[in-house]
């Protein structure tokens, strides 16, 4: 095979050379027999492929089968048998109570320099799920170095709470008495006997109020209230007075609130052969609220009607966190009505002689802005500046016949800038701190030279300290700046002086039932006059024991 490839690849060979030769002679002849000639090149030759046919495919899917396949099952059935009986269910039993009794019921004694006893009780029914009650008394008296420098109060307070599937029904009643002197004449040129300057305040007291109970906080609430007091004094002045509140609020989104009050406050204060003088309040407080975690926003106005006139007050606050918890920004402008009934204005002033015909109600009208929060899970702040106008003030102004009582002076519009700033620290139960001050810049009056009585500057200073869950001990520093006075039967001015004072107490569990406690106030002994004429009492001890079972 190979050899007979051999032989065909030599006679290609040889004929291709001889058609070589062949082939050069006949153009040699034929170049012998043409002559010259001219050859013109239109285009050179580009050889070209032809366009390939491009195949155009598009993909779909195929069509869905609706069709419902019948398919049948075959459940073979299983016969179980059991060679026992169950043993039926029964609830197992509650376990007890884990809480410990409560200790409702406490009896504390003491006693004193100045004279000094102290009575104290408190007894309660404890933890019931259909009602509870509770009775609190207190007694306590001192006698001062000067002259008709007496006092003493007793303190009688019963109320109670029962409950039913859908209201709460609250109740209390209860008896106050305040025996004061007026000690603050000039001892050096003025006698009196002390049942001439003896002062008995008395005070009856009955509130009832209904709360209903929500299933849920989306429910709508409602709060009505009635409160009765008749206030009278050893000079046969009475003043009965009735307060009926109705309160409601309603969820209507979920951060959104709607709220309203209705505030009926009515008095009326008789004296001997003088005219019956009404002193009465109405307002209406319809508010929106909406709470975010991050915002709060109480918005309403205070329809009032006092001293035959009608006012709308603003009722605006707001709080936005900057950050959070930490920094709080809180701003509002609010106003209210501060009743100036002859029960008020004697708990601010024990020693009031006159009331009757001229008392206004004062308009308290305030815009203010602050920060407030908290650092880390110990420390928390408020800080707030506020100016503050008070419409139809009244100030307190010694008498001009032995300067032992006073009478009120209306400031028609008194303004101030207010700084108000407290810091506190908590350590659970352990340690408690806290600090705080206010200063009133009283700038402008209208209707008197001097703000007559008010405090100008004051600051306190709390902390409180328990050893091993046994000794407790606190201590309560405060500072009262002074306040003007005019002088006794004379247009001229003055200022007392401020003062410090200091007070510290303390007491230690002995067992469960027992504790043994002192206290000792104004440890300075320093005899400062909040109001003029009027000396405090010095360095004042007590202590005793107290039960609680």
């Amino acid at each position: 095979m190979n050899a007979y490839i051999k032989n065909i690849h030599r006679f290609l060979a040889v004929a291709g050379c001889s058609a070589g030769i062949l082939t050069q002679q006949q153009a040699f002849a034929q170049k012998e027999n043409l002559k010259e000639e001219t050859i013109d090149i239109i285009s050179n030759y580009r050889p070209k492929l032809r366009d390939a046919a491009k195949l155009n495919l598009t993909a779909s899917l195929p069509s869905f089968d609706t069709s419902r396949p019948a398919l049948q099952y075959q459940v073979p059935a299983l016969n179980l048998y059991f060679m026992y009986q169950p043993i039926p269910l029964k609830p197992l039993a509650l376990g007890k109570d884990s809480l410990s009794r409560l200790q409702n019921n406490f009896i504390k004694a003491g006693y004193g320099n100045l004279s000094t006893p102290l009575i104290q009780a408190g007894f309660g029914t404890g933890r019931q799920e259909k009602y509870n009650l509770g009775v609190y008394v207190n007694y306590t008296s001192s006698k001062g170095d000067i002259k008709n420098q007496d006092y003493s109060t007793l303190n009688i307070l019963g109320s109670g709470t029962y409950f039913t599937p859908l209201w709460e029904i609250n109740g209390s009643i209860g008896y106050d008495r305040n025996q004061i002197h007026y000690y603050g004449y000039d001892h050096a040129t003025l006698e009196f006997s002390k049942n001439d300057v003896k002062q008995n305040f008395n005070q009856f007291t009955a509130q009832v109020g209904v709360k209903n109970r929500p299933l849920n906080d989306w429910a709508f609430r409602f709060e009505p209230s009635a409160k009765f007091i008749y206030f009278s004094d050893a000079y046969k002045r009475k003043e009965p007075t009735v307060v009926f509140k109705v309160p409601v609020s309603k969820q209507l989104f979920e951060d959104i609130y709607i709220k309203a009050e209705g505030v009926f406050d009515l008095s009326s204060f008789k004296e001997d052969d003088h005219p019956q003088v009404n002193n009465n309040v109405v307002a209406i407080h319809p508010a929106l609220e909406i709470v975010k975690p991050r915002f709060m926003l109480h918005a309403g106005v205070n329809p009032t009607w006092t001293n035959s006139k009608f006012y709308l007050l603003p009722d605006i606050v707001n709080e936005s966190h900057i950050i959070y918890k930490k920094v709080i920004l809180s701003s509002g402008w609010i106003s209210y009505i501060n009743k100036n009934s002859f029960r008020n204005l004697a708990n601010q002033n024990p020693f009031l002689g006159s009331y009757g015909e001229g008392i206004l109600n004062t308009r308290v009208e305030e815009k203010y802005t602050g920060i407030k929060g908290t650092i880390g899970s110990h420390f928390n702040y408020n800080t707030k500046f506020a100016a503050v106008t008070w419409h139809n003030m009244p100030l307190f102004v010694n008498d001009s016949i032995d300067g032992k009582t006073f009478y009120t002076k209306n400031e028609e519009e008194l303004r101030a800038f207010n700084l108000h700033a407290e810091v506190g620290y908590i350590q659970e139960e352990k340690f408690q701190l806290r600090l705080a001050f206010d200063w009133f810049n009283y700038n402008k009056q209208k209707s008197e030279i001097k703000p007559w009585g008010l405090i100008p500057f004051q600051a306190d200073a709390f902390a409180q300290y328990t050893i091993a869950k046994k000794l407790h001990l606190n201590a309560n520093l405060y500072y009262l700046g002074g306040t003007y006075y005019q002088v006794f039967a004379t247009q001229d001015f003055d200022k007392t002086k401020g003062k410090w004072d200091l007070s510290a107490g303390a007491n230690y569990d002995i067992g469960k039932n027992f504790n043994i406690w002192v206290n000792a106030n104004n440890l300075f002994n320093s005899k400062y006059q909040r109001w003029y004429g009027y000396q405090t009492y010095g360095l004042n001890v007590l202590g005793g024991v107290m039960i609680k079972f």
